[in-house]
């Protein structure tokens, strides 16, 4: 299994940065190998979503149950996946003012087939900054 956690500072107001982050639908415009998003079920706090992504020249659908705690942050787990074995993570999101947010991402990623450790690692923790710099600028554009 695969785990990396990034904390960085973004130029933006945390509850514009939660909107961006809680509007799956909109991830194919901006974030980086999703090709398709449906919402399966939304109710308070709680948003099932199937997601369909290119990684590793292998296409991966998965569903993930997001627990949303308001502004201050998210967790989610795998439900159910075509080839993960292992997807959670969460969103913190710190309001340090000056429409400045204190972002940290956390992630445990593994996969059903066999993925060696160091290339899986690298993915993981090479890929955080550009998704969170897509994150940024998205809510920047918005």
């Amino acid at each position: 299994m695969a785990e990396a956690s990034k904390t960085v500072e973004m130029t933006v107001p945390r509850d514009k940065l939660w909107e961006t982050i809680i509007d799956y639908a909109k991830y194919p415009e901006f974030v980086d190998g999703a090709q398709k998003v449906k919402i399966l079920s939304r109710e308070a706090g709680k948003a099932r979503v199937e997601y369909g992504i290119q990684l590793l020249s292998k296409d991966i659908t998965y569903t993930l149950d997001h627990f949303e705690q308001g502004p201050g942050g998210m967790r989610w787990e795998l439900v159910d996946s075509n080839i993960l074995k292992a997807n959670s993570g969460s969103w913190t999101l710190k309001d340090v003012g000056g429409g400045r947010t204190e972002v940290t991402y956390s992630l445990a990623l593994d996969f059903k087939i066999y993925v060696p450790g160091m290339i899986l690692n690298g993915l993981v923790k090479s890929s955080l900054p550009k998704m969170l710099d897509s994150f940024e600028k998205r809510t920047k554009s918005r």
